[in-house]
């Protein structure tokens, strides 16, 4: 057999990494590794709800010094640029690292090297794609005579490739289930950008464009220091590039037009509010979704854990695995909120009054409905992992488009009679119907689906 024969041969065999328990040494220590030794997805799904908890709070206090430190002119032209980091973030996450999560738990060994390298290059390639887009529109307002944003989108042509490289970070060790990586990123990110945003605000140099260079050097920072620590066990092969992209578009376009469609609600619905009923309702509307948009910290959590680990049960046992996984998810998710819509909906008022002050006396039946959509939330958002772990991302899009128009009809119906609380029953109906239709299609994919699919160096195409 040639050289080249038997290269390709050990390059073509699966490798399989297999846990092997450590010796726990005696005391807290030695308690804390048995824990972890026993209960792997519960350390797991605790260091994504750390996490998870370590970003919320850095955009907390980042927009708190924001807030302080800047002219309202300035903090609301941040916010608007921050618009477009969220929007790349969110088309970088759909169409990049969401397939990756999904279809590198069919690869093993030199073939999962191999398509992590092709992701890496899609990666590159759409960064490249959204400096360009960014180029494109500083040209365009340098040409009509400048505007006050521009000097946060030239800092973001700096910054903004080092934010997409870090979130990528993240996802990449997310789809590895390396929550303590992505953890580290993510405090060295909240030191960096912290300190460097308070030493500006403290010398009065807390302009628009340096906040979004500080934030990309923190970003650049944490990136850098994860590629000297570890590299990323990647092969780039020129020949995959296409193909690997093609497949992953499959999956990333019906991806992507959920989370369009999904994001374009709420936007939609604060104006719908605002023209039906009035400004006021339209800020009661906006602040109450904002409070209790706090328990989106333990939904993103438990996505980041659940996604991969959800793709990898699938892959390795099947559909009665992968039920295995995402009922008990949905249970505790459930008791979890259950609990809390119900003190919301005791106490009436009291968080928002707590939070924003006595103006809010009239907010209780908007924030209680509204933690009841978190429930409804929860049960659509496990569902919908379930169909992308089986390879039907397009259900996802359509449940969401049900959720959609169910949504924005009611709301043109109740927000004139009910205003505020017209439009939290609208989202009501609109969340309720959407988690009804993953649960029921997922149902129904899951009963025809083989009892266990293999493990295979070759992905499959999706439908």
């Amino acid at each position: 057999m040639s050289t080249e024969l038997v290269e390709l041969h050990k390059a073509s065999t699966p490798t399989f990494e297999v846990e092997v328990p450590i010796a726990a040494p005696p005391g807290l220590r030695g308690r804390a590794i048995n824990f972890v030794n026993r209960f792997p997805s519960a350390w797991r799904g605790g260091l994504s709800l750390v996490d998870q908890g370590v970003v919320s709070a850095t955009s907390f206090f980042t927009a708190i010094i924001i807030n302080r430190a800047c002219a309202p002119d300035e903090v609301g032209l941040y916010y608007l640029s921050l618009t477009i980091v969220l929007i790349s973030l969110g088309v970088h996450e759909h169409i990049i690292a969401a397939p990756y999560t999904i279809y590198s738990r069919r690869y093993q060994g030199a073939a999962r090297a191999a398509y992590a390298g092709s992701v890496w290059m899609h990666h590159a390639v759409v960064t490249l794609a959204a400096v360009g887009l960014l180029l494109l529109a500083i040209l365009a307002l340098t040409a009509v005579g400048g505007s006050a944003i521009l000097p946060a989108l030239v800092a973001l042509v700096a910054a903004g490739p080092l934010m997409l490289l870090r979130e990528w970070i993240r996802r990449f060790a997310f789809a590895d289930l390396d929550f303590a990586t992505a953890l580290a990123i993510d405090v060295s990110v909240a030191a960096v950008q912290l300190s460097g945003l308070l030493a500006l605000a403290y010398f009065d140099r807390l302009a628009l464009g340096a906040i979004f260079l500080v934030m990309g050097a923190a970003c650049g920072l944490a990136s850098l220091g994860w590629f000297l620590a570890r590299t990323p066990r990647t092969v780039y092969d020129p020949r995959r590039y296409l193909a690997d992209w093609k497949h992953n578009w499959a999956f990333g376009r019906w991806a992507l037009r959920s989370y369009l469609v999904h994001n374009l609600v709420p936007y939609v619905m604060v104006w719908v509010v605002g023209a039906a009923a009035g400004t006021a309702a339209a800020g009661l509307f906006g602040a109450c979704t904002t409070l209790i948009g706090l328990s989106t910290l333990l939904l993103t959590g438990v996505d980041r854990f659940l996604t991969p680990r959800a793709a990898q049960a699938f892959v390795e046992g099947g559909s009665q695995s992968l039920r295995r996984v995402l009922v008990p998810s949905v249970l505790l998710l459930t008791l979890a909120l259950v609990p809390f819509a119900l003190f919301v909906w005791a106490t009436g008022p009291w968080l928002a009054e707590l939070a924003y002050g006595e103006d809010f006396e009239h907010s209780g039946p908007v924030l209680a409905t509204l933690a009841f959509v978190s429930i409804a939330t929860a049960v659509g958002m496990v569902s919908g992992i379930g169909l992308w772990a089986v390879d039907r991302p397009r259900a996802n899009f359509l449940a969401d488009l049900c959720g959609a128009f169910t949504t924005i009809l009611l709301s043109l119906l109740l927000v004139p009679a009910q205003g505020a609380w017209g439009a939290a029953l609208a989202t009501l109906a609109g969340a309720t119907f959407a988690a009804t239709v993953r649960v029921f299609t997922l149902q129904h994919v899951l009963n025809t689906l083989p009892r266990q699919t293999p493990i295979s160096n070759e992905a499959h195409p999706c439908p």
